[in-house]
C-alpha cells in the first residue's frame, strides 16, 4: 500500500519462499497456479481469496489462460499481452486493485489512496484500467509528451473513469519517474495528502505487488515449456519484468540465464557487460517507447541482493549527482545486447515471413537478441502489434495509412489477423482530458487534479 519506502527505497521481500513440486503445480489452472504462486508472500491475505482475486483480473482477457506460450522447435514465444490495454503491463495490473482492495480491509484503512505513476507508454493505461472506478483509489498517470506511440496516447487520453487522470510531460519518461519519486518520499507532500485524507502509493514497478504477480508466468512457462531451455530474453526498460524472472529462480524456477535486451538506449546492456552504469547520454526516442528509460529503477533491488545495503547507497548517491556509477563485480546468470532500429525492422520481417509470427517493435528486440545469439529459448513478448500498426507495416514494406485507425486496418488486411476488441473500441472512444505540465509543475498540476 506504500509503494515507496520511507528512506526512499524500494521494498524487496525479506526471503523467496521455495515453490511446490512441479507435479503438484503442473495441472492448475493460471488464477489457482497465481495463488499458490503467491500465497507465501502475504500474512493475512489466504490462498481462496487471492484465487479469486486472480478469477477476477483475468475474467478481463481475451485468452484462457490469460498468457499463451506458441511453440517453435528453436524458440519459444511467451505471449503477455492478451489483457484490456494489449500490453503485459495488464498481467500485474488487473490484479493490483484486488490485492490492495483486500490490504485496505485487513489494515481496516478508510483512507483514499492516490496512486502516483509514471509512464513509458503502457503502465499509465494498464494502471487507469485495473483502477477504474474502483471505491477507495485515485490515479494520476504522467507520461512523456510525444515520447509514446500515437496508439498509447490514444489509450490514455480516451480513459473515461471518474477516478483517473492523465498528465503529458514535457520532458522524458526519466522525469515523470524522477518526479513522481520526489513527491512519493517528500515528507511535506505526504502530511498535506494525509491532511485531506489520503494515503500516497504508486502503479509503477517500484510497487512490490506489481513485480510479485510478474512472477507467476514465469513460473507458468516453465510448467509448459517441456524440452525448451529456461533462458528468457525478455526486453527491457526498467528492469521489472527481467527481475521478476530472477526472482521466480530465486523460488525454484530451473532458469539457466536472463537476457536483457535493450533497444538503442543500451546502458543496461553496457552495465551488464562493463559494470559501469552510466546515464549521462541523451534519450533516444526509438520505436519501442516503453524501453526509451536511461534510469532503470528495478535494477536497485537486484544490486542490493548482490551488494548489499552500503554498496546499493553508495551508487545511487553517484547516480543521483553524477548520472553514473561503477559496480563492483559482474553479476552472475544474466547476459545483454543492443538491438538497432534497423535490426528491429529485419527481425519483424524475418518473424513473419519465416514463422508466420507478427510482433510489435518491443518484442522485436528480444527475438532479434536471442536469434543473433543463436541458442533456443524463450522470447518474452511485452505488446501487441496492433500498438504499432505504422511501424510494423513500413518494416513489412507496406505503405502506411492516413492515421493510425487506419494503419490498423491496412495491418490486419495485410496480415489476416484480428484486429483486438480493446483497439476496434478505441477508434469510437472520445477523447476526455488533454493536460500537460513542465517537470517543475508536476506537484501543482496533482493538487489542481485532486481540486485542493
Amino acid at each position: 500500500m506504500k509503494g515507496l519506502a520511507p528512506d526512499g527505497g524500494l521494498y524487496i521481500p525479506q526471503s523467496f519462499p521455495e515453490l511446490p513440486s512441479k507435479e503438484a503445480l503442473q495441472g492448475l489452472s493460471y488464477s489457482a497456479l497465481c495463488a499458490k504462486v503467491l500465497r507465501p508472500y502475504f500474512s493475512l491475505i489466504n490462498e481462496a481469496q487471492l484465487e479469486e482475486a486472480a478469477e477476477k483480473a483475468y475474467a478481463r482477457f481475451s485468452t484462457d489462460p490469460p498468457v499463451k506460450l506458441v511453440k517453435r522447435e528453436t524458440f519459444h514465444l511467451l505471449e503477455l499481452f492478451h489483457g484490456p490495454t494489449l500490453a503485459f503491463k495488464d498481467m500485474a495490473l488487473c490484479l493490483l486493485p484486488h490485492l490492495m482492495t483486500y490490504a485496505k480491509q485487513y489494515l481496516e484503512s478508510s483512507s483514499k489512496h492516490l496512486l502516483l505513476t509514471a509512464t513509458s507508454g503502457d503502465t499509465g493505461k494498464a494502471a487507469m484500467e485495473g483502477f477504474a472506478d474502483v471505491e477507495g483509489f485515485e490515479v494520476i498517470v504522467f507520461y512523456p509528451k510525444g515520447g509514446v506511440s500515437p496508439l498509447q496516447e490514444r489509450q490514455m487520453l480516451t480513459q473515461a473513469s471518474k477516478n483517473t487522470a492523465v498528465i503529458g510531460l514535457e520532458g522524458t519518461f526519466d522525469d515523470a519517474q524522477r518526479g513522481v519519486k520526489a513527491m512519493l518520499s517528500d515528507t511535506a507532500f505526504r502530511t498535506k495528502l494525509s491532511d485531506l485524507g489520503y494515503d500516497i502509493a504508486s502503479a509503477n514497478s517500484i510497487n512490490l505487488g506489481r513485480l510479485l504477480a510478474q512472477i507467476v508466468y514465469y513460473v507458468y512457462a516453465s510448467l509448459h515449456a517441456e524440452e525448451m531451455p529456461l533462458r528468457f530474453c525478455v526486453p527491457t526498460g526498467n528492469f521489472g519484468n527481467v527481475l521478476a524472472a530472477h526472482w521466480a529462480g530465486r523460488m525454484g524456477v530451473p532458469i539457466e540465464e536472463l537476457m536483457v535486451a535493450t533497444n538503442e538506449n543500451d546502458v543496461l546492456d553496457i552495465f551488464f557487460k562493463t559494470c559501469h552504469y552510466d546515464a549521462r547520454g541523451e534519450l533516444i526516442l526509438t520505436n519501442s517507447p516503453s524501453m526509451d528509460i536511461l534510469v532503470s529503477s528495478n535494477l536497485e533491488r537486484l544490486l542490493f541482493e548482490k551488494g548489499g545495503a552500503e554498496a546499493l547507497r553508495s551508487a545511487m548517491r553517484r547516480l543521483e549527482n553524477e548520472r553514473q556509477y561503477r559496480w563492483g563485480k559482474k553479476i552472475d546468470g544474466f547476459s545483454s545486447g543492443r538491438v538497432s532500429e534497423e535490426d528491429v525492422r529485419g527481425e519483424i520481417v524475418r518473424m513473419w515471413s519465416e514463422e508466420n509470427i507478427l510482433l510489435d517493435p518491443h518484442s522485436a528486440v528480444a527475438s532479434a537478441l536471442l536469434h543473433r545469439r543463436k541458442e533456443k529459448g524463450i522470447v518474452v513478448a511485452t505488446a501487441s502489434p496492433f500498438k504499432f500498426p505504422r511501424f510494423v507495416l513500413e518494416s513489412l514494406g507496406e505503405v502506411h495509412g492516413q492515421n493510425p485507425f487506419e494503419d490498423v486496418e491496412l495491418l490486419s488486411g495485410k496480415t489476416g489477423l484480428p484486429i483486438p476488441e480493446a483497439m476496434s473500441k478505441l477508434a469510437e472512444a472520445p477523447i476526455t482530458q488533454d493536460r500537460v505540465c513542465t517537470f517543475e509543475e508536476m506537484e501543482r498540476t496533482v493538487w489542481e487534479v485532486l481540486n485542493v
